[in-house]
């Protein structure tokens, strides 16, 4: 049985605990634990954060550029052309704000004013070709007018010319007492009273003065502008 000599006194420090060290802290001799540095941001961001500047957002943030150019693209339909307009506008105040996209508001401000000029120029003619006696004008009795013509290049027989001649002016005719267009209905009138006198110069016999053709292309060409024809 030992002695009390031999008996080893436990104090009251726990194991492996030295005088003067804590816990976490670098031990004598021991290398400092570091804490973990703060992340840096980029360079771009840090001059710009200095400078007060706005910082700018990824190009795809700015929707209603990107908004403006589809309905730039799609002006044909008319009604996105104000809204390819207004989005535009949109565009460039975010712009203002940092944001990119610029090029893509000015192509839809350029498309959107290129379509509203077209629809300026077409819409007016596609309204007076939806005249009841411009539609009857074109389907059926500038067709018969045509045909006078062709008749006349070619030399036609006076029998057959005199034939074409009273089925142009039947159409005209109809067409003069359908339409609703006092621009149309003056030289449709003008052209149905020339292709009778032209009629009675060829079954008397006579010769078709010069001015009298000359005035029925004019007719048809007044016609034609007063039914919306568009002549590219």
């Amino acid at each position: 049985m030992p002695s009390s000599a031999d008996r080893t006194e436990l104090s009251g420090r726990s194991a492996g605990h030295t005088p003067g060290h804590t816990p976490g802290s670098p031990g004598p001799g021991g290398p400092a634990e570091r804490s973990p540095a703060p992340a840096q941001a980029p360079p771009a961001a840090v001059s710009q954060a200095r400078s007060g500047g706005p910082v700018p957002a990824p190009d795809g943030a700015n929707w209603p550029a990107t908004a403006a150019l589809a309905c730039g693209i799609l002006g044909g339909a008319v009604i996105t052309i104000p809204a390819g307009l207004l989005l535009a506008v949109l565009g460039f105040r975010r712009i203002c704000q940092g944001r990119r996209g610029r090029v893509r508001c000015w192509a839809a401000v350029i498309l959107s004013l290129a379509w509203a000029g077209a629809a300026g120029y077409l819409v007016p003619h596609l309204i007076r070709a939806a005249d009841p006696g411009c539609v009857t004008y074109k389907n059926t009795a500038l067709t018969a007018y045509n045909q006078v013509a062709a008749d006349v290049s070619s030399g036609a027989g006076r029998a057959r010319l005199a034939q074409d001649l009273a089925a142009a002016i039947v159409t005209v005719s109809e067409a003069r007492s359908d339409t609703r267009s006092a621009a149309a209905s003056r030289p449709l009138a003008a052209l149905a009273a020339e292709l009778r006198t032209m009629r009675g110069d060829v079954q008397a016999g006579r010769m078709v003065p010069r001015q009298l053709l000359l005035s029925l292309n004019r007719e048809t060409r007044t016609a034609d502008a007063a039914c919306g024809t568009v002549r590219l």
